[in-house]
């Protein structure tokens, strides 16, 4: 008896050294994302997910950027992603080419970050430009995807671009849905190498972009 009480009270003491960072139980972690224990135990051992603290053999705890990063695994492989590919995404190198910061928070809080205008954002939402997750009633997780997009819409309009006519940026979403298809087939044929699949992915936005200045090149004579 004295030896459970014991091993008791150092999980306590252990949970109350633990990071403040740290304080999602996985029960409360399954909650807020909506997905499995059983699934987020599979994330932490495959090492797609930043682990948990762990106090005990039987308890961890986890940080807000395991949630986040969660919510963002559970968004691609709605998208129809497979998981390796999804690591890929998620991993440092290859996401710094788009944006390796996210935001969580109100849309107050980003349009205040980002300086851009708050019902213009909710105009991207609602045309779908951007697809932030809900956390909470008025919390949301935007990944970096949005975040960067945001940032270069900002951009244009800083240039002269109308806030209005970059809405129409929406009218394109099929196009960049089947441009994407066509890059997981060229992403099909690889070996899967974080290297490789990066390669493809600027080699194939480079041929992209090329075509389009060649229709461009076209209209402008």
């Amino acid at each position: 008896m004295q030896k459970l009480l014991n091993g008791n009270n150092i999980c306590i003491e252990l949970e109350r050294t633990v990071d403040k960072k740290y304080k999602f139980s996985i029960s409360e972690v399954a909650e807020k994302t909506g997905i499995s224990t059983s699934a987020i135990n599979y994330y932490v051992r495959n090492k797609l997910i930043s682990p948990p603290v762990k106090t005990s053999k039987t308890r961890a705890f986890f940080s807000q950027k395991t949630i986040n990063e969660l919510i963002e695994v559970k968004k691609l492989k709605s998208e129809g992603l497979p998981i390796k590919m999804i690591r890929h995404m998620l991993e440092k190198n290859l996401t710094e080419s788009f944006n390796p910061r996210t935001f969580s928070g109100t849309f107050k809080a980003i349009s205040d970050k980002l300086s851009v205008n708050q019902n213009w954002l909710k105009q991207l939402l609602k045309k779908g430009l951007i697809s932030p997750s809900k956390i909470d009633k008025d919390e949301y997780f935007f990944d970096s995807l949005d975040v960067h997009l945001i940032m270069k819409l900002n951009s244009l309009n800083k240039l002269g671009i109308p806030e209005e006519y970059l809405i129409r940026h929406s009218e394109y979403n099929e196009l960049s849905e089947a441009e994407a298809l066509f890059l997981i087939e060229h992403i099909n044929f690889s070996n899967l190498e974080k290297e490789v699949i990066k390669a493809i992915r600027s080699n194939y936005e480079s041929v992209r972009n090329i075509l389009r200045m060649k229709e461009l090149n076209k209209l402008l004579n």
